[in-house]
């Protein structure tokens, strides 16, 4: 198996290796470079299949706890099976999750899905016309960093998956001495980091695409709207499934971790946040590159931008360089590789856009801050700004020697993100170019005001409910949760929340005009029932109704981060180990029921399990139970704490153990989020519209277009969209005389 392993991972770097050649030698169109492109094609394709061969060999290896491979020893999950249906096992996924528990494995499975992105390009690009070498050209430049991950792999014992479990450690088919201690970090054994990693490894990944393909275009000198055409939907796709593993961990932190939140800015976190802001850049810069022939410069260095921040993401969680509770232990070799290929994703770009310069002029260039135009450039320059500062922040540490605190990157996304959403709550009611002030007045006034009565409702909420937080948690003996509240002052802090309350609803109220504006115009042309038109709009529609899902999707989730972050109300308490002992916090008292210790068999180990059951009222009325656990692990010699949380329309109720030893009383930490589940609904309708937006296009023949080498901007390039030929008169106006 091992010998197995070693083939797959040596014949997908020298399948990458080989479409490299390949694609560079069809810059020739004669002898060997008429059918080189189709060669690279093949190597690509056995490139993947390499790295398939790699990842089923891992996959089966944990399946069938085959120890004698060092990698499977050492992150092999020791969660005993439920005897169910396997698909229904948790032991079966948490196997297949032990491929990227480790960082030798979660590089390999990076380079697999890389080999997956690069696999389904060449079949698609094998039956389409690539006269300029677009195509080609991209592909080159993705095969070269699947080489250079697979070269990192085979070329350092440490990150090589495959190697062998030294004899001393393994004796007739079992784990001895000191290898009895390996296996999964029990706090990865949890649904939620089944699918937290995959996601975010498929995103970057993806995010490698654009990335290629602006490479390609610049190689090959096809600076039309060709690349962006050829990859927008993978890069929305990628971006995607970045967003759902962002999505994922902050529920596994928020259910696992026990301390209250789902987001702490911890440098891990943020790593996964940058190319998320950067991505987002990216997208609105293609479109205008694809609507308009505007922005060329600055998609492809969003592109470069995006990549480098998704290496920057890895970088941060293998060099060692930053201290976080998620960051794999300090790496120098990781380190210089990542750093170098950051560095060189940013330059190489810079060098290309210099060099092709002459052929990046805009197609037009926008003269009023009244139009999508500039709104689109305004957004390049927020999420850069925002991704250029998170950057700073998170890396602090290690460049500066500073710790930011947690109220310090809010204050920064508060400013920021209120500015962000009065944009995009603007936008969609502009034109392109210009919008005249009684136009823009005429289409804005209504969603303004209907926006008063949900605001007028977050308002009676905040008063009743989120205001007197203020002064509770402001008193509060937690020097750092006090803190949090009285460095803007009662004033701003409220202002701060109902401003962010009025634009979320404007921004919601304004998406949902858009998609009726829409419907009454379909009727009305087609004669079509309200449902129906609709349907055709989300359907027909894809990207533009995509997006307006997910502005009213971020709508949504601003109003539950309001209530869910500026508005946690929390206490420690110390319970007394005695039944009927309360204690209370808002309108809620916790009634201690019983407390259970006991010895338990789970992760192939013995483990004490504590348990306490409390009875909750709210206003002296019984609403339930609630009842967290805590997990004492002997080998780890460490506490895991499984935080218990019930749920009500417009909070939580959060309950976690502390970490103290329990002799006479149980420490505890109770907190309420309130609007937490609209973040969660907020966040998930907005992965609903990324679907949507990333949604292929339905598939067309093709037709043979001869393509010029030239570009858009250039000499000998295609005229801009929307130019006339010479000589040509306006239409519908009269030639000759009068």
């Amino acid at each position: 198996m091992i010998l197995l392993g070693q083939f797959g991972l040596w014949l997908g770097l020298l399948g990458a290796a080989a479409a490299i050649v390949f694609f560079i030698l069809s810059r020739q169109k004669t002898g060997l470079g008429k059918q080189a492109a189709s060669f690279g094609n093949y190597a690509t394709l056995a490139s993947m299949l390499g790295m398939t061969i790699a990842i089923m060999v891992l996959l089966v290896g944990f399946l069938t706890s085959d120890f004698s491979m060092l990698y499977i020893a050492e992150n092999h999950s020791k969660h005993v099976s439920s005897g169910a249906f396997f698909l229904f096992d948790m032991k079966f996924w948490l196997d297949v999750s032990a491929i990227w528990a480790g960082q030798a494995g979660s590089l390999l499975f990076w380079a697999w899905c890389m080999t997956l992105f690069a696999g389904y390009l060449a079949f698609r690009n094998s039956r389409k016309s690539d006269e300029t070498g677009l195509h080609a050209m991209a592909l080159m430049v993705l095969n070269l960093l699947i080489l250079l991950f697979s070269s990192f792999m085979v070329l350092t014992k440490g990150h090589m998956p495959f190697l062998e479990t030294p004899a001393h450690m393994y004796v007739d088919g079992q784990l001895v001495g000191a290898a009895t201690r390996f296996g999964m970090n029990p706090l990865l054994q949890h649904w939620a980091m089944v699918l937290h990693p995959p996601t975010l490894f498929l995103g970057y990944a993806g995010l490698a695409v654009p990335f290629a393909y602006g490479m390609g275009a610049i190689f090959s000198r096809n600076l039309s709207s060709d690349w962006v055409k050829a990859c927008d939907r993978i890069t929305v796709f990628s971006w995607y499934w970045l967003g759902i593993g962002i999505w994922v961990g902050a529920i596994w932190a928020y259910v696992v971790l026990g301390w209250g939140g789902f987001w702490a800015w911890d440098p891990v976190e943020n790593a996964s946040m940058l190319p998320w802001f950067a991505g987002l850049a990216l997208i609105h810069s293609m479109t205008v590159y694809r609507r308009k022939g505007n922005m060329r410069i600055w998609t492809l260095m969003l592109s470069a931008l995006t990549y480098t921040m998704v290496v920057m993401g890895t970088f941060i969680v293998r060099s060692g360089i930053i201290d976080s509770v998620h960051a794999f232990p300090e790496d120098p070799v990781a380190r210089n590789m990542f750093f170098g290929l950051m560095v060189g994703s940013m330059l190489v770009m810079f060098i290309g856009v210099i060099w092709r310069r002459s052929d990046l002029k805009n197609n037009s260039d926008f003269d009023s801050l009244t139009g999508k135009d500039a709104m689109y450039y305004i957004n390049n320059v927020m999420m850069t700004l925002m991704t250029l500062i998170l950057l700073f922040m998170t890396t602090s540490q290690a460049t500066t020697g500073r710790v930011f605190a947690i109220s310090q990157y809010e204050v920064i996304a508060r400013f920021l993100g209120i500015i962000y959403i009065t944009m995009i709550a603007i936008c969609p009611m502009l034109n392109w170019d210009k919008t005249d002030g009684k136009a823009l007045f005429s289409r804005i006034w209504a969603p303004a005001a209907w926006s008063l009565i949900p605001f007028a409702g977050l308002v009676w909420i905040w008063w009743d409910q989120l205001h007197p937080v203020y002064a509770i948690m402001a008193a509060s003996p937690d020097f750092v949760a006090a803190e949090n509240f009285t460095m803007y002052g009662p004033v701003l802090y409220s202002i701060i929340a109902l401003v962010a309350f009025y634009l979320s609803c404007f921004l919601v109220v304004t998406n949902i005009a858009l998609f009726v504006r829409g419907t009454k115009a379909r009727m009305k042309a087609k004669g079509e029932n309200p449902f129906k038109a609709f349907g055709n709009i989300l359907i027909k529609a894809r990207v533009q109704s995509g997006g307006y899902i997910s502005h009213l999707a971020i709508g949504l989730t601003v109003i539950g981060l309001v209530g869910s972050i500026m508005y946690v109300q929390s206490e420690h308490f110390e319970v007394p180990l005695q039944q009927g002992a309360r204690v209370s916090i808002s309108n809620y008292t916790f009634e201690l029921q019983d407390f259970v210790q006991e010895t338990i068999y789970e992760h192939d180990n013995e483990e004490l399990k504590e348990t306490a059951r409390f009875r909750v009222y709210r206003d002296d009325i019984s609403i339930g139970y609630i009842s967290p656990t805590r997990y004492y692990d002997p080998i780890r010699e460490m506490n895991r704490i499984n935080a218990s949380v019930k749920s009500e329309p417009l909070r939580d109720i959060f309950l976690t153990f502390g970490n103290a030893e329990i002799e006479e009383t149980i420490p505890i930490t109770v907190m309420i989020n309130p609007l937490i589940w609209i973040m969660w609904i907020g966040s998930g309708l907005l992965l609903v519209g990324n679907a949507l937006a990333a949604w292929p296009k339905a598939s067309s023949p093709a037709i043979p277009e001869k393509k010029r080498i030239g570009t858009g901007g250039g000499k000998g390039g295609p005229k801009p969209a929307g130019s006339k030929p010479k000589g040509s008169k306006p239409a519908g106006k009269k030639v000759g005389k009068k």
